[in-house]
């Protein structure tokens, strides 16, 4: 029996808590981007989490997890944050979800997502991309959250990628794009690279990057970067995050 159930399309989205702003009022913004492994790690993950999280005015979230717990962790710690979750799948045995989810302390005007059209193995989980747009004092920006398939082809990799780079293609003004995109060998990263780099897309080199696999990436269009980090003696998950700082 399988232990999970994919939602229909109109119960994928998710909202939890309200933003204490209206409108951006600022430039300049620090980025937390970060897949949890669904906070697995417990104690060790909420402790970093709110350690490198807070204050951040967005946060990326992949693998999060919402359960009788999580919400609360996201209310009480980011209460100041509005969360939209784009939810990949369902646990039969106790209701909770998870999928990719963007925090930010400002209401975004508009929100969407997209399934890769194909699932895990061809056939199991599907994997979610996010958008949300925000409205900088009448200038519009672009955040997309992503979790790029992993145990598909090559060939079902890159269809995926071009998925998301045509949603992108449509939206003309600046763009962050973030998120794990599961480029464990050269030619994943080779072919990540190339569709976003069509797009005008830049991708930031990180400080402090001594990672074996490199599966998570950011990209950025229209920004000016002042930080790009990993923050790698972080325990709380099987992936580091990643803290970016950029100007409009």
């Amino acid at each position: 029996m399988v232990p999970f159930r994919i939602p229909d399309k109109d119960k994928v989205l998710m909202k939890i808590g309200e933003a204490e702003q209206g409108l951006a009022p600022l430039s300049e913004m620090n980025i937390f981007v970060w897949n949890v492994y669904k906070g697995q790690k417990a104690h060790i993950f909420e402790h970093d989490f709110k350690k490198y999280g807070s204050g951040k005015d967005f946060i990326f979230l992949q693998e999060a997890l919402v359960d009788n717990k999580m919400p609360l962790l996201w209310q009480n710690d980011f209460k100041s944050y509005e969360w939209h979750l784009a939810q990949s799948f369902h646990y039969k045995k106790d209701l909770s979800s998870t999928g990719v989810a963007i925090g930010s302390k400002i209401t975004p005007s508009s929100v969407d997502f997209i399934r890769a059209s194909t699932r895990e193995f061809f056939w199991l989980t599907p994997k979610l991309t996010l958008f949300s747009e925000y409205d900088f004092e009448g200038r519009k920006v672009l955040f997309v959250c992503t979790h790029v398939l992993n145990f598909v082809t090559t060939n079902a990799f890159t269809t995926s990628l071009y998925e998301i780079a045509e949603r992108i293609s449509k939206f003309e003004g600046p763009v962050v794009l973030a998120g794990d995109f599961n480029t464990w060998n050269v030619k994943r990263y080779m072919i990540m690279k190339s569709i976003f780099r069509d797009l005008k897309l830049e991708h930031l080199d990180l400080e402090n990057d001594g990672r074996l696999l490199k599966l998570d990436h950011v990209f950025v269009r229209g920004f000016d970067v002042l930080k790009a980090e990993v923050h790698n003696t972080v325990l709380g998950s099987d992936h580091f995050p990643l803290e970016i700082k950029l100007k409009l």
